[in-house]
């Protein structure tokens, strides 16, 4: 009971805060970061699984399916002549930190196995920086979960470890030893039952001393016990990570660090630590103490079943950081008294790409909106794009959907790497049998499938493509995404005969019109399939059959208010904005259309991105404005630096990336960068500016950086780009009739019309826009201006 209050007393001062009356009123948030000069190239993962191991997977001799379980494993190694790289193949059940002659080689190894039903991923570390002449002592400390349950990993049922390094191979010459100073905690706060990853609890009064260093004796220790080579069972054939190796960005004070430091404890104290946003970290202290004493470690987002840590103290002074990860903005030491702090600090950790991308204008909440929609995109990166870094960990495919589109508009290409590993992992599991596209893998449940949400992935393929011009990934996706849609059939009224899956799951918003949502996702896939047949060249003409059913079944639902089933009272904002998104609804019926998006508001917030897209699509551009800075607005105001699951901070974690659609419409539509053709080969800029603003965009394209600076000012606009070389830039410029309009300083159209010797083609004057279309072989400065 006792730790129960503590607790509670501990996440009081924050929650009171966080759940008070009102909203936290204080400055706005904005990530501080520097764009890279350039961004790297684009590159494809190897899905192909290495065959050639000598090396032996090795434990102890005891029980292998014991779970939750530190190995310490050692090894002395003689090399005569350090190569100039010498890369080790390493693979562990579950994870494993590297250490060589007393150095970190790799903070945290191992992705969480799955990318086959029974398959384990691999590492590749170039270790020859860390070697010397001589005599070399390599350490790997491995953790073992075993978990039965999990949404983000498949357990093998055996622990195991294998490294693999030229000559240098684990086997029987290894020694190991079980970590006495990790114990298990079994308090009441352990982590959600879709979590792999257990509570950390380490007794420092069983510590072993620094057992990676060169010169501890290990001579006590058994000899590892050998489980068979590399790529068998149980662990399975093993692949490339295919994702680069974590980021580490060192130790760091928190940001009231220094209130702390030297202070001795007089009565239990829970002290709270805050982080400058949303951050995947271990926790880090240094104190004096006796021994025995317990100190809890936890974050504002423990109460959803996160994993928390534990340190008992030894005697004296001592140093201890979690070697695994929780995430938060305000971390908490409940320390006893008699505990002298010397030092508190974090250390992030994260998926290895960079901020590249970046929108700012006039209006500093929907610049916060787009920073806050980064931050959370980049806090549920890690193993596998995350619903949520907290609570599940899971690779939920409607999530990722919309995590790859925040993806372009903000993140490096290295980013890219994630969803393909996420794609190739979700068809490693598709059983033959029935050819189904589950939904979050890996996962120990035998079968997940959400409907709709990979009808909405399908539709991801073809946009994936798009931004990258990777036809091998449509090579790669196009049977099974057939395949999967072959599942489905067609009842007598043209409309699809619903789908339930394992979860009949519409959206957490209300009011789903389920009939109609469900039908819009349909045709959106077929329609995506069917694009996709065109560019690999294939026969669709079952899927333009299909198509043609829906449309005229689709058209059955349309009312004078709007599309509507029998499953609802009212038009519902989800299937009017699907309806339009998949190209079912015509222009004829957008002002209805505009009408429900205006007056409802069922959808939560991953559908309400295809709100704002529908909204953009009917160039209802203020209106998605409007509606986005009302729909987020508490999320904008609120003191946190991620977006919220539900529209309530209390419904759901506070970090969940299917809210962060707004990036991509702001960046998308409102400054107006998006690809025309398959990978940036040509692209419009058509940017949407309501009065005097000015917008700036940069885009990280596979093309290399788009970078746009709009400015309107009365009846004058100004357009700074910056294109990519090897692309064509269609750019739109708004134009009132008997206005100028001047490219790099010359003029370009008139009154006499379009005058051309600018490098650019005119194309036409369209909706109050004056759109040329300039082809860029090198890198181009454009700077549109038009004026009275």
């Amino acid at each position: 009971m006792n730790r129960i209050i503590s607790f509670f007393l501990a996440v009081i001062a924050f929650f009171s805060d966080l759940f008070g009356g009102g909203t936290n009123m204080k400055p706005l948030f904005k990530n501080e970061y520097t764009i890279p000069e350039s961004t790297v190239p684009y590159s494809r993962i190897d899905t192909s699984p290495k065959t050639d191991w000598k090396a032996k997977y090795i434990w102890d001799s005891s029980d292998a399916g014991e779970e939750n379980v530190w190995m310490c494993m050692r090894k002395s190694a003689d090399i005569d002549d350090v190569p100039q790289s010498l890369t080790a193949y390493i693979s562990a059940d579950s994870k494993y930190r590297l250490y060589i002659n007393g150095e970190t080689v790799v903070f945290e190894g191992g992705t969480k196995r799955g990318p086959t039903a029974d398959g384990s991923y691999f590492d590749s570390v170039d270790i020859a920086p860390y070697l010397i002449s001589g005599k070399n002592i390599i350490c790997a400390l491995v953790w073992y979960w075993g978990r039965d349950t999990s949404f983000s990993s498949t357990d093998s049922g055996s622990a195991g470890f294998i490294f693999e390094a030229g000559d240098i191979i684990s086997d029987s010459g290894w020694k190991v030893l079980r970590n006495p100073a990790f114990i298990r905690d079994y308090g009441e706060f352990q982590p959600n039952y879709r979590l792999p990853e257990f509570n950390i609890c380490y007794d420092a009064r069983n510590d072993i001393g620094d057992w990676f260093s060169p010169s501890f004796d290990v001579s006590g220790w058994e000899n590892a016990k050998e489980y068979g080579t590399g790529g068998c069972e149980p662990w399975g054939k093993l692949y490339p990570r295919g994702i680069p190796l974590l980021k580490d960005y060192g130790l760091k004070d928190y940001e009231n660090s220094a209130d702390y430091k030297g202070v001795t404890v007089l009565l239990k104290k829970a002290i709270t630590l805050d982080i400058p946003y949303n951050a995947q970290c271990t926790p880090y202290l240094k104190i004096k103490s006796k021994a025995g004493k317990k100190i809890r470690i936890f974050t504002e987002n423990t109460w959803l079943g996160a994993v928390s840590d534990t340190y008992i103290t030894g005697d004296g002074v001592q140093e201890f950081e979690a070697p695994g990860w929780f995430n938060g903005e305000h971390i908490t030491y409940e320390i006893p008294a008699g505990v002298k702090i010397l030092e508190l600090k974090y250390r992030e950790t994260g998926y290895n790409t960079q901020f590249s991308g970046l929108f700012e204008c006039g209006d500093e909440n929907l610049n916060s909106l787009w920073q806050k929609s980064l931050r959370t995109l980049y806090v549920t990166m890690r193993d596998n794009f995350m619903d949520c870094p907290d609570r599940e960990r899971a690779q939920w495919w409607g999530d990722v959907t919309n995590e790859m589109a925040m993806m372009m508009y903000s993140l490096d290409p290295d980013a890219y790497l994630l969803y393909q590993k996420g794609t190739a992992s979700m068809l490693g599991h598709v059983d033959p049998e029935n050819n189904i596209l589950q939904t979050v893998v890996p996962s120990t449940d035998s079968f997940f499938e959400l409907p709709v949400q990979q009808l909405a992935g399908i539709c991801g393929f073809l946009n994936y493509y798009m931004y990258t011009g990777d036809r091998e990934y449509l090579n790669f996706v196009y049977d099974a995404a057939v395949n999967y849609i072959n599942l489905w059939s067609i009842g007598e009224k043209n409309l699809v005969n619903h789908r339930s899956g394992s979860w009949d799951w519409i959206d957490w918003g209300s009011f789903a019109d389920v009939t109609a949502v469900e039908n819009a996702w349909y045709y959106c896939a077929l329609s995506s399939i069917s694009e996709m047949a065109k560019v690999l060249g294939k026969n669709c003409d079952d899927i333009t059959a299909r198509m043609d059913k829906i449309r005229k079944g689709y058209e059955s639902l349309w009312t004078p208010k709007g599309y509507k089933s029998g499953d609802v009272l009212s038009p519902d904002d989800r299937a009017n904005a699907l309806a339009v998104v998949s190209g079912l609804a015509g222009k004829e019926k957008y002002g209805v259309i505009k009408d429900v998006l205006a007056k409802t508001a069922n959808a939560s917030p991953y559908m309400e991105y295809y709100v704002l897209e529908a909204l953009c699509r009917m160039d209802e551009y203020d209106l998605a404005r409007e509606r986005m800075l009302s729909r987020y607005g508490d999320m904008i105001a609120e003191d946190y630096s991620t977006l919220w699951e539900g529209w309530t901070k209390i419904n759901g974690t506070m970090n969940h990336a299917w809210s962060g659609g707004p990036l991509v419409i702001m960046s998308k539509y409102f400054a107006g960068v998006r690809p025309l053709k398959a990978g940036y080969k040509e692209f419009v800029i058509k940017p949407q500016i309501s009065g005097d603003d000015t917008v700036k965009c940069v885009v990280p394209s596979v093309k290399g950086y788009i970078t746009v600076t709009e400015t309107k000012s009365g009846n004058s606009f100004v357009l700074d780009a910056c294109v990519p070389a090897d692309t064509t830039a269609v750019v739109y410029v708004p134009y009132s009739a008997g206005q100028t309009v001047k490219l790099n300083g010359s003029t370009v159209y008139g009154e006499g019309g379009f005058t051309g010797g600018s490098g650019a083609s005119f194309v036409e004057i369209s909706d109050g826009f004056a759109v040329f279309s300039v082809d860029c072989a090198s890198e181009t400065d454009l700077r549109f201006e038009t004026a009275d």
